[in-house]
């Protein structure tokens, strides 16, 4: 049986249906947008070289979302520890900011622990399903439902404070 190569123009048209779910899913890992976008394109020029490998193009999401998630852990190890002085500066207590400003629950995903945040921003925010969720993450299944329980958790209590 002889396996066919995924063409350049349905790549293609795969990478653009998914691309603001690979973002996501980057972002939630890495914080910072150009952190992401520069693992997401690591992500597509990797999958594009080993598209041979994907027998089901219906299975390309949970595909491509591994890679990604592969070059986003490889990212934040190779990453040096630092202090981003905009994230710290929404810590600080600012003269004269409204009281009503409250904690969005993007940025309260945002403040999840990285694991936690990762399995949560898969199943809700890109649609992906538990067991998909285990296999971009190399995780079991009830690890995932785990995560994405304290999770639910941790939003709920970070929600309630503000």
């Amino acid at each position: 049986m002889e396996q066919t190569r995924m063409d350049k123009e349905t790549f293609c048209a795969q990478v653009i249906r998914h691309q603001e779910a690979m973002f996501r899913a980057a972002k939630a890992i890495l914080k910072q947008d150009e952190d992401a976008e520069d693992a997401v394109q690591e992500a597509i020029c990797a999958a594009f070289a080993a598209r041979d490998g994907l027998r089901d193009v219906g299975k390309f999401k949970p595909w491509i979302l591994r890679i990604l998630t592969n070059k986003c852990y490889d990212a934040y190890r190779k990453k040096r520890p630092s202090v981003d002085l905009e994230e710290v500066q929404d810590y600080l207590p600012a003269a004269g900011t409204d009281p009503t400003d409250r904690l969005t629950l993007w940025q309260a995903v945002m403040s999840l622990s990285d694991d936690l945040r990762a399995a949560v921003t898969l199943y809700y925010y890109d649609g992906l399903s538990v067991r998909e969720i285990g296999t971009v993450l190399g995780i079991s299944e009830a690890a995932v439902k785990t995560r994405l329980s304290r999770g639910r958790e941790r939003l709920r209590q970070l929600l309630r404070e503000e």
